[in-house]
């Protein structure tokens, strides 16, 4: 049973991992996929197998501009998906609007996945884990947390704080290149893929902790070099 329960208004780190760290995510497609999912599946209205025809096509996208009227379930404010898992940063606003979502989204991706490779079985390693942001300290940095985990790819030693002053402009430009995430919409106003603002929801507060483009990677470098272990 989760330890963790959920609250309208509240704010959660959600994040799950392919089974045995498995690769869930194989090519573009897999990613816009799950992508597609976090728009489509974060609505009221919307049936659980709303994505069938998707399933069977991938590649046949649908148009996400049609969803700016949605009853969201939740608030996403962040995100990055990685080869192996992924991470969001969200606010719930539904009753249940975490658990109604992470289902939908989940269960869908996972039956995708099978259905293009020919597989049987779980997907993921069990239940998403959760972690409520209810501390300021996290609170104000969990944004830089979930787009620096791109870095795993790359340079992995900025979770022990070993990524050297040198390296942190090649470090920046990874982040800035990586697609599957939300760090291009709050560094240029627009994600790498287009649909991507459709998906999250800025919240009115980061402007306080974060007045304009300088301070947010600011807080970004600074991060990068000290030791972090939000994800227990």
């Amino acid at each position: 049973m989760r330890k963790i329960e959920f609250f309208p208004g509240e704010y959660y780190h959600i994040f799950n991992h392919g089974v045995d760290e498995r690769r869930i995510f194989l090519d573009e497609n897999d990613f816009l996929r799950f992508l597609a999912g976090m728009a489509i599946f974060n609505d009221e209205k919307v049936s659980p197998y709303a994505l069938n025809q998707l399933i069977r096509n991938p590649e046949n996208l649908i148009e996400l501009e049609s969803f700016n009227n949605r009853e969201r379930l939740v608030e996403i404010i962040s995100f990055t998906l990685l080869p192996t898992h992924y991470h969001l940063f969200v606010r719930e606003k539904a009753e249940r609007g975490i658990s109604r979502f992470m289902h939908r989204l989940d269960k869908s991706y996972a039956r995708y996945f099978n259905l293009k490779n020919g597989r049987k079985g779980t997907l993921w390693q069990g239940k998403f884990g959760a972690k409520h942001i209810n501390e300021e300290s996290y609170f104000i940095h969990i944004i830089s947390y979930i787009h620096l985990n791109i870095l795993d790819l790359y340079f992995p030693v900025w979770r022990e704080g070993q990524l050297k002053e040198d390296e942190w402009s090649q470090a920046a430009s990874k982040l800035a290149d990586y697609p599957w995430s939300s760090y291009g919409f709050y560094r240029n106003g627009i994600g790498k893929i287009p649909f991507v603002n459709s998906i999250l929801t800025k919240p009115e507060w980061l402007d306080e902790y974060y007045p304009n483009l300088e301070s947010f990677e600011l807080n970004l470098h600074n991060w990068s070099s000290r030791f972090m272990d939000i994800v227990e």
